[in-house]
């Protein structure tokens, strides 16, 4: 969204609207409102605002009561945004290690199964490749939270790579393939699989992971 449509939305939303955070996921820049409730027949008054466009809209209680469930995902917004307006709700956002492990190794397994079925289902070209990267970004992140909770992230992805290869005792180089762009055509159903196995590995050390 553009800041002019930002700017109007703050003005409209006022009374529910505790703040607004630019949350940098991949290549996108994705609005997250946070609001004190959400009432429905009145945001139908200003669904043009929001119509074809990407945003995420949270309530104050979604952070607070949501922590165990969504903390990787809350964990992620908070370590990629820049607060635009109102209070920095997510600054104080506490989490135990115990659910981190635990959602993480959901999100793994998640993935491997979205893994089978984007490859089979959509273009197995390069862009599917190229995809993955910031889902993938997102693991290592945890991961490294996980082992590490006063980490400091770089935005040098090769950097945190390596830094997640020494803490888990991985082998990434089929990634650092993709960050370069050197993938040959021929070989992507066996990248696929590699990657496959990779997150079978990782989800297997996460699980025996004690915290």
């Amino acid at each position: 969204m553009i800041t002019k449509k930002l700017q109007d939305i703050v003005r409209v939303l006022r009374d529910w609207l505790v703040s607004i955070y630019l949350y940098k996921k991949g290549d996108e820049e994705i609005p997250i409102f946070v609001v004190d409730k959400v009432n429905f027949v009145f945001l139908d008054t200003i669904r043009s605002f929001f119509v074809r466009e990407k945003f995420i809209l949270l309530t104050e209680d979604d952070i607070k009561e949501g922590n165990d469930i969504f903390c990787l995902n809350f964990l992620h917004i908070k370590n990629h945004s820049k607060l635009f307006y109102g209070n920095d709700v997510l600054w104080s956002f506490l989490y135990k290690t115990s659910d981190l492990r635990s959602s993480l190794e959901l999100e793994i397994r998640n993935k491997r199964i979205q893994l089978r079925e984007d490859y089979l289902s959509q273009d197995k070209g390069r862009s599917f490749l190229h995809h993955l990267l910031p889902g993938m970004q997102i693991l290592w992140e945890w991961a490294l939270l996980l082992k590490n909770p006063d980490i400091v992230f770089s935005d040098d992805m090769k950097l945190m790579l390596s830094l997640f290869d020494v803490a888990w005792s991985c082998n990434s180089q089929i990634f650092y393939y993709l960050i370069e762009d050197r993938v040959e055509e021929g070989k992507i159903p066996t990248l696929i699989q590699e990657v496959h196995q990779y997150l079978s590995d990782l989800c297997t050390k996460i699980n025996q992971y004690h915290v």
